[in-house]
């Protein structure tokens, strides 16, 4: 502080969300093989750098450990009402090729008419729903 003068404070940067992984591996697969979004690393932290979006994953004891928490991770707390949204170019495509591997949907693939777009439900390894959008059929 200059005399009387306050000094601005410096801008937060958003990090991105944080996505804690009770088995890292298979949350990491998810989201890189049955996915098929662009996430790099490995244990214990993994990061998705995509067009318009950045998410990372940390495996749960890793987080505990550096946090020094005697609190559970949190996946293993209530499921939040977080939803990861994830475009697709076709998304009755995806539906169909992640339906024959065996994931299993909440909903399959329906208009969303207020939002202009098609959306199918789906919950990754750890319970978080995750949401792929594509555009309405014309």
């Amino acid at each position: 502080m200059r005399r009387g003068v306050e000094e601005p404070h410096p801008e937060p940067t958003f990090f991105g969300p944080l996505l804690v992984a009770r088995d890292f591996e298979l949350t990491v697969s998810f989201y890189r093989t049955v996915l098929g979004l662009p996430v790099t690393g490995s244990a214990p932290y993994a990061k998705c750098v995509s067009k318009s979006s950045t998410f990372s994953i940390v495996e749960a004891g890793w987080w505990a450990r550096v946090n020094a928490s005697d609190r559970p991770p949190q996946s293993e707390a209530p499921l939040s009402n977080t939803v990861l949204a994830v475009q697709v170019a076709d998304l009755d495509e995806t539906f169909e090729r992640l339906s024959v591997t065996g994931t299993r949907f909440l909903s399959p693939p329906a208009p969303r008419e207020p939002m202009g777009v098609r959306n199918a439900f789906l919950r990754d390894p750890d319970g978080r729903i995750v949401m792929l959008t594509g555009p309405l059929l014309t």
